[in-house]
């Protein structure tokens, strides 16, 4: 029977013993650190419902955690794995962390995942029911190739910002650059059917202009993989790696779990398909909230919804938004998962 699990990190911002051990290591307060970084929307019981609900093939899910978890979680449904970030490091040393870039070099590490698994965050929801053929197709991830036409360089950040994550998107593609040249790749991986015009265009000039990645189009929702490439990204770049693991918060030398998506595509390793079928917008205010309400209910063809809590959203703005968006859940998915006392 194919089994295919799910992965998602999650973090209690509010648990005190927490909160004081990351002021210990890092107490002058940056925009990779602060508190707002942190916030829980408390999505975490209507993702596990959506995935009970909409995607009942699943096998596992294993759940990243510090070592702290929701009251209301029942830690001996055999269908949940609690991952603490003590059994997930390759070294124990680079703990704690409080940055999801480094626990995302340790993913490879999980012991009795499936393959074929879905990562995905705690602030994503999976609104209709999905077969697992959206996810993996002959053994392969489902997903696609769409290159930039500039990159994310000092350019790109004259125009908006070169934080950390930016800086950790470049890093990947240089890794990949190492390894892997647009030149080799197969007309059908750059040219699907399912592309739009303008994705056609740039992966032409991927292979015939630039001759190397630059920049690669993703959305922020569930990515299939393959634990078997994990365990391959990790080996060949263990040791660039291992430097953004012991990272405890962001920093520019960083590395994504996108490394393992650009490997997938660069060597070839999936089943193309672009769907367009994701939602996702930075809330800075009520009003984008109530903006992707509004589109869920009209546009049936949805799959995934990222609720992405913007750093810039006020404390007083978030406890609004958090809690018409727990109302918007609740009467979505409004029967208990099998993970719930």
């Amino acid at each position: 029977m194919e089994k295919i699990d799910f992965v998602l990190p999650w973090v209690d911002g509010s648990d005190v013993i927490w909160q004081r051990e990351k002021e210990n290591y890092n107490p002058i307060t940056s925009s990779e650190n602060s508190s707002s970084r942190f916030r829980d929307m408390e999505t975490l019981r209507y993702v596990l419902r959506s995935i009970e609900q909409n995607c009942p093939w699943y096998n596992k899910i294993y759940l990243i955690t510090e070592g702290h978890y929701p009251q209301w979680l029942n830690i001996n449904n055999e269908k949940i794995v609690l991952i603490t970030h003590e059994e997930l490091y390759f070294d124990k040393t680079h703990l704690p962390v409080f940055s999801s870039s480094s626990i995302e070099m340790n993913l490879a590490n999980i012991q009795g995942l499936s393959d074929k698994f879905i990562y995905l965050n705690d602030d994503t929801i999976i609104i209709n029911k999905i077969d697992k053929s959206r996810f993996f197709i002959d053994n392969k991830p489902v997903d696609f190739l769409s290159h930039g036409w500039i990159p994310r360089n000092n350019f790109f950040g004259n125009l908006r910002r070169m934080d950390a994550w930016v800086h950790s998107l470049n890093n990947n593609l240089e890794c990949i650059n190492r390894i892997f040249s647009p030149l080799d790749l197969d007309k059908n991986i750059l040219y699907h059917s399912t592309y739009d015009i303008g994705t056609k265009i740039s992966n032409f000039l991927l292979k015939n202009i630039y001759k190397k990645f630059i920049w690669l189009e993703h959305w922020h929702h569930p990515i299939p993989y393959l634990r078997s490439t994990l365990i391959e990204v990790h080996k060949e770049f263990e040791k660039e790696m291992m430097i953004c693991s012991s990272n405890r918060f962001r920093k520019n030398n960083d590395l994504t779990q996108y490394i393992y998506r650009y490997w997938q595509l660069a060597s070839e390793n999936f089943y193309p398909y672009k769907h367009n079928d994701d939602l996702i917008s930075n809330i800075n205010s009520i009003k984008i909230l109530d903006n992707m309400l509004q589109e869920i209910n009209q546009n049936q063809n949805i799959n995934f919804v990222c609720f992405n809590d913007d750093l810039n959203l006020s404390d007083l703005e978030f406890t609004k938004v958090k809690g018409k968006l727990n109302l918007f859940l609740e009467k979505s998915f409004p029967n208990k998962s099998s993970f719930e006392e």
